[in-house]
């Protein structure tokens, strides 16, 4: 398959923009997603990545769209092919997340006029993913490379938004940050043992503190 003709490249959205967290949620059981997504908007985590491989997802998302704020972006992640794409779409989904470049997935979400953030980690698939229209590449996993990779790949890319996910830690956000990183992805580090009747306190404490290290990074004293 050839690269998809991108007429304008979708735009990440405002939430991740402005917060540079994107949460991740991913469980054996999607029951507890409810509570989890309204404490992490309560303490101004405002883009959510619901994973298809957590059972219900598909659900949860429709419900989380229903139930949060317009303000709070929820997406879903794990998504591998266009049928997936277009019935997570369906659901209410604001944005995908897959973690491999999945041509099909990325010309759905630019045709549907939504951000879409593929995974890579060579060179060649992040400027695959780029040029296929990605609004950002997730770089997955970062736990393999680390925060000198996104200053090596931005020589002959400096266009190119990255995105790391996969084993970043929260005191590594900042590291990330100064990278030119344009948010982290949280998952583990973020969510804890929340989806297993976690303290919610401890979640949204863990949310304040990313939100607290993406702003120092970026020397915002607000």
């Amino acid at each position: 398959m050839t690269y998809v003709d991108v007429p304008h490249r979708v735009e990440p959205s405002r939430q991740l923009r402005e917060t540079g967290v994107m949460a991740i949620l991913r469980a054996s059981s999607a029951e507890r997603f409810g509570d989890i997504s309204r404490v992490l908007a309560e303490s101004g985590v405002t883009c959510l990545e619901i994973t298809l491989t957590s059972p219900g997802a598909a659900e949860a998302i429709a419900a989380a769209r229903r139930d949060l704020p317009e303000y709070v972006d929820v997406g879903a992640g794990t998504v591998t092919t266009a049928d997936e794409a277009r019935a997570v779409l369906e659901a209410g989904a604001d944005f995908l997340v897959s973690p491999s470049v999945e041509l099909d997935v990325i010309r759905t979400a630019v045709d549907a006029g939504v951000p879409v953030y593929p995974g890579a980690l060579s060179p060649t698939e992040i400027i695959t993913a780029w040029r296929a229209g990605a609004s950002a590449v997730k770089v997955f996993p970062a736990s393999a490379v680390g925060p000198s990779y996104f200053k090596n790949v931005a020589g002959p890319f400096p266009q190119v938004r990255l995105m790391p996910t996969g084993g970043v830690a929260l005191d590594q956000i900042g590291d990330w940050i100064r990278a030119g990183a344009v948010g982290v992805g949280l998952g583990g580090p973020l969510q804890g043992d929340a989806a297993e009747s976690g303290d919610l306190d401890a979640l949204a404490a863990r949310a304040r503190r990313a939100l607290d290290e993406v702003r120092r990074a970026r020397g915002d004293s607000a």
